[in-house]
């Protein structure tokens, strides 16, 4: 699992879904050990975003990246990709939701940045923070 990549400056290329004006934001971590990461726009200080990399709740996620990412984005390696997911903010915060079929793919490298929608996939823009853990038996 990646942690936030605190004050670093992502490019989004105007890729966020609803946000297409905004295309540089910085990204940093609300505190040392938090999982969670606060997105924040540097042309609007108004617009941000609550982060989290899905895979310690959802450890079954997978994104595959279209070449034509891999090439946008100058990915050279697997090392090179962090994946977030926009949380939505519920009360209570245990009712929270993440957007899975709209990960943001971020090249810790250089900092190109894409918000992408996966296709083919039964994710879901409100998956539970959550998710109820099947017993196996």
């Amino acid at each position: 699992m990646r942690k936030c990549l605190n004050n670093f400056r992502l490019d989004f290329g105007q890729s966020i879904v609803g946000f297409e004006q905004y295309r540089y934001f910085q990204i940093n971590g609300f505190e040392e050990e938090s999982k969670f990461c606060i997105l924040q726009s540097e042309g609007d200080s108004n617009i941000g975003f609550v982060l989290v990399s899905p895979f310690e709740q959802y450890p079954e996620y997978e994104v595959q990246l279209s070449e034509e990412i891999i090439e946008t984005l100058r990915i050279t390696s697997p090392e090179d990709v962090a994946v977030f997911n926009i949380v939505t903010i519920r009360h209570p915060f245990e009712s929270s939701t993440i957007n899975l079929f709209a990960p943001l793919v971020v090249n810790v490298q250089t900092g190109e940045s894409r918000q992408i929608l996966l296709s083919h996939t039964a994710y879901s823009i409100h998956s539970p923070i959550f998710p109820q853990r099947s017993e196996v038996g």
